[in-house]
């Protein structure tokens, strides 16, 4: 049973989930020390046609299940934005709550970021590319061959969550060094 124990050795482990009502996204990643690992990647495809309710209820089912196999500390998840199609927007804030509602059973927090922060954690740019973002996630966590490009949205949330804390973790060890040296 992983825990409190394993972070504290500095493992750290987290589901990233790129929502969609027709294919939604996750990817287990494990850091450990400065190293990230890719534990496990895939995609919950709806069929078409099939009523929202219903929809929902296999993508909350089929992430259940993945917290319940890879044991996540943390959800992270990308922040919905408004494009040009509202109903788009609605469709995946609903998507969007199913999967806060698997954490929160669960017990985990959930880490939101934009598409943009994203982008910028795995490539550089914010405005990158689907196949730029593919790419970089392939590259960064060392995989053999391609991945579906919604399991690669998926792992650059967790990636950007890794190096988001990595980063408030420097931060804060740099406050507390000038709090102890004055």
């Amino acid at each position: 049973m992983r825990g409190r124990g394993d972070r504290e050795h500095g493992r750290v482990r987290v589901l990233g989930v790129d929502p969609g009502t027709a294919v939604t996204g996750w990817g287990v990643i494990e850091q450990r020390g400065l190293k990230f690992y890719c534990l496990g990647h895939g995609t919950v495809a709806t069929r078409p046609g099939t009523a929202l309710a219903a929809k929902l209820a296999v993508i909350h089912r089929a992430l259940a299940d993945r917290c319940g196999e890879w044991e996540p500390d943390v959800v992270a998840l990308e922040k919905s934005f408004v494009g040009r199609n509202v109903q788009s927007a609605f469709r995946l804030g609903e998507v969007r709550g199913v999967t806060m509602l698997v954490a929160a059973n669960a017990g985990l927090t959930v880490a939101e970021y934009t598409p943009a922060a994203i982008k910028l954690a795995v490539t550089g740019n914010g405005r990158a590319e689907k196949a730029q973002v593919e790419r970089a996630v392939v590259r960064e966590l060392a995989l053999k061959g391609p991945v579906a490009p919604d399991a690669a949205d998926a792992l650059a949330a967790a990636i950007c969550h890794l190096q988001s804390a990595r980063l408030h973790a420097l931060v804060a060890g740099t406050r507390a060094a000038r709090v102890a040296a004055s």
